[in-house]
């Protein structure tokens, strides 16, 4: 396999670097999909996006009201401290500790249900479960409509996009996040990516220059290949 065909891109979340996105693009048979599915709506609704969008016990009830209580009690508002959590969540993510980043990304959710970033969590642990590619787009498209979110889910999101092979859709998408994000993170990266599927080495490697200036992730000779295929 060539060095062009191993290429990946890479997702920024909170203070935590850089680090590789899940593969949402899961090889699975049609079996396997019904398993996977099956296994994930059996972990416990903490381990789930919005706590499984099941109703809750009372005593599940009283437990969430006694930490939203904690937050308050701490002095500060239902806001920041879903901020404050969702950067634990990252943080545990980022340790390989998804099981518990999810619980953190539903207590953040809990807190505060207009921040975007929980929901970019709760994609971006949905994609690397392999779930169901429909319930990881609604995820993004979840946090995207928010009106607080990381410039990193719009990027996630384009990547996300390319490893379904919605080439043109992810590259309106990425597009659409440099118009509101002009230094947006990896970008430009994941739009020369685009390029190189769409077979365009002109477009990769304007792009993957246009990358590595603005400091993005690329692979190791993407930018001098693409640029040497197309004669430049």
């Amino acid at each position: 396999m060539s060095m062009i065909c191993r290429l990946t891109a890479t997702l920024f979340v909170g203070l935590i670097g850089a680090t590789t996105f899940a593969n949402a693009a899961c090889q699975q048979t049609p079996l396997e999909r019904i398993r996977n599915a099956h296994a994930i709506r059996t972990l416990p609704i903490n381990e789930q996006p919005m706590y499984g969008e099941r109703p809750k016990t009372a005593a599940q009830e009283k437990s969430d009201a006694t930490f939203v209580a904690s937050i308050e009690q701490s002095g500060v508002s239902r806001q920041q401290g879903a901020k404050n959590v969702i950067g634990a969540a990252w943080s545990y993510w980022a340790r390989g500790d998804t099981a518990t980043a999810m619980k953190r990304f539903n207590q953040a959710w809990l807190l505060d249900p207009e921040n975007g970033d929980a929901y970019h969590g709760f994609a971006v642990i949905t994609s690397q479960r392999c779930g169901d590619p429909k319930e990881i787009e609604r995820l993004f498209l979840l946090a995207l409509a928010k009106p607080e979110v990381n410039p990193r889910a719009h990027v996630d999101y384009g990547r996300f996009l390319w490893t379904q092979n919605q080439l043109q859709k992810s590259l309106d998408s990425l597009n659409q996040t440099l118009q509101r994000h002009p230094d947006a993170r990896n970008a430009r990266a994941n739009i020369a990516h685009v390029y190189y599927l769409q077979g365009d080495a002109a477009n990769a490697c304007r792009w993957a220059k246009d990358a590595r200036q603005n400091g993005d992730e690329l692979e190791t000779g993407f930018l001098e290949d693409m640029c040497q295929r197309a004669g430049q």
